[in-house]
């Protein structure tokens, strides 16, 4: 017969209930086939055997079918199990032909075919190997070290592009220092800035750390970025710092509140003494004076509600150095003056440039929300990582908001260094407190007395012609 299929292995999902599974492959004798049960969640493989678990039909030179024993033990392939079902024709030769004579025809066409079996058997084996490419210009693929030589090592690849078993995953040397020597995946600590780094190069080390300035960093590949890390630290303890002040800046905006309060209250009490002229009018004057006072208690409780309600939260910018009032991009910010004490307008993105690029547009158009037009807030800007060179601007008009990003009108209180294009700031907000109420009026004073009636005036000629 001819052998023309390539197939030599069929595998089957378990499902608790099937127990016939058809061999797709011709197989001579029972020995022929393997039988592998695996597990597909933990991978374990379980090697069957022909009259335990299983019994064959079939073969003979044809195709066959495999029936699970279900008694006394049941072996049924359960819901997330494999059968997998293939040749294992033996690589031996068993057929022996006369020495001389006809030839059986029938044993020879049935060894070409086993012929055939064991090398479709090999290409199955071979598909499941790793193995380089057919263009790939690798010298060698032996490994020869002995096992005492491979034990704990890794099976990697040299500067040549071969096999070696002789690499560890790295030796901890300690802090790098200069003029040592060093070997492929020795790592080392960079005491400047504790970054941890793998050396992929042997070498004898010169010159100074930090190592990534070093004329041999690219002999080194940097596994640890504790650098990046305390920088990152850094920054957070800048915001945190910017959130503070920004917390200051509302109490300080209460206080102004309350001490304006405190004036008006001084005020009653002047037209309280001025009013001791008369007693009636005192009275309204005190009067008037009580209403003042409530209204600046009431001054003063709306600061203090403004100061209990502003976050102290500060958002990551990018500084724009144009200063053209236009959307300045995502995550940016521009002022409309190079010179800091001489901005006048701020335009800001409605997103910032921390993670994920929030929209906080909400909280800076809040801003000019509340009823003190003259002083709607405060804009407080830190430059990350240089807390001296900061910016302090007081919000004095109605932000406009152009869908995208946000022009606000201010004007400068402090300043100090300067900024440089690409800049990352951190940017806090607080807003002031509403204006208090208006005191009621006090009540009118009473009338003053009549005035005495005047003298007695000349006689004019038509008073004497009327009287005759």
């Amino acid at each position: 017969m001819t052998l023309t299929a390539t197939t030599n292995k069929v595998a089957y999902a378990g499902n608790g209930s099937t127990t016939s599974f058809a061999i797709t492959f011709i197989y001579w004798d029972d020995t022929d086939v393997k039988v592998i049960l695996s597990n597909n969640t933990t991978g374990a493989e379980t090697v069957w055997t022909d009259g335990t678990q299983y019994t064959l039909t079939g073969g003979s030179g044809a195709t066959g079918t495999l029936t699970i024993d279900t008694s006394p033990t049941d072996y049924t392939p359960a819901t997330g199990e494999t059968i997998t079902i293939k040749s294992n024709l033996p690589d031996t030769q068993s057929t022996s032909l006369p020495l001389g004579g006809s030839l059986p025809s029938t044993s020879i066409e049935e060894r070409f075919d086993k012929n055939v079996r064991l090398s479709q058997q090999l290409a199955e084996e071979l598909t499941r190997a790793i193995q380089f490419s057919e263009s790939s210009p690798a010298t060698s693929t032996y490994i020869t070290e002995t096992a005492a030589q491979r034990a704990n090592k890794l099976l990697a690849f040299d500067t040549s592009g071969n096999f070696t078993v002789t690499q560890e995953i790295g030796t901890f040397i300690g802090n790098w220092a200069t003029s040592t020597a060093y070997s492929e995946r020795d790592i080392v600590k960079d005491t400047s800035n504790n970054n941890i780094y793998i050396c992929n190069t042997g070498h004898t080390s010169s010159g100074a750390q930090p190592i990534s300035s070093n004329t041999d960093v690219a002999k080194w590949d940097l596994l640890i970025d504790a650098a990046a890390a305390a920088t990152s630290a850094t920054a957070a303890a800048t915001s945190a710092t910017a959130a503070a002040t920004s917390a200051t800046a509302s109490a300080t905006s209460a206080t102004a509140s309350a001490t304006s309060a405190t004036a008006s209250a001084t005020s009653a009490t002047a037209s309280a003494t001025s009013a001791t002229a008369s007693a009636t009018s005192a009275t309204a004057s005190a009067t008037s004076a009580t209403a003042a006072s409530t209204s600046a208690t009431s001054a003063s409780t709306s600061a203090t509600s403004a100061t209990s309600a502003v976050a102290a939260v500060a958002w990551k910018y990018t500084f724009d150095n144009s200063t053209s009032m236009a959307d300045p991009g995502t995550g940016d910010i521009r002022l409309n003056n190079a010179t800091l004490a001489s901005v006048t307008n701020i335009a800001i993105d409605a997103t910032s440039a921390d993670t994920g690029n929030p929209d906080v547009s909400d909280l800076i158009a809040s801003i000019d929300d509340g009823t003190n037009s003259t002083h709607e807030g405060y804009i407080f800007v830190r430059k990350s990582g240089t807390p001296a060179t900061f910016m302090a601007y007081s919000v004095t008009g109605a932000i406009v908001d152009n869908t995208g990003w946000l022009q606000i009108p201010v004007t400068h209180s402090a300043s100090g260094g300067s900024l440089t294009n690409g800049d990352a700031l951190y940017i806090s907000f607080s807003r002031s407190g509403n204006v208090g109420a208006t005191g009621s009026t006090g009540s009118t004073g009473p009338t003053g007395p009549t005035g005495a009636t005047g003298a007695q005036g000349d006689a004019t000629l038509a008073d004497v012609i009327a009287l005759g």
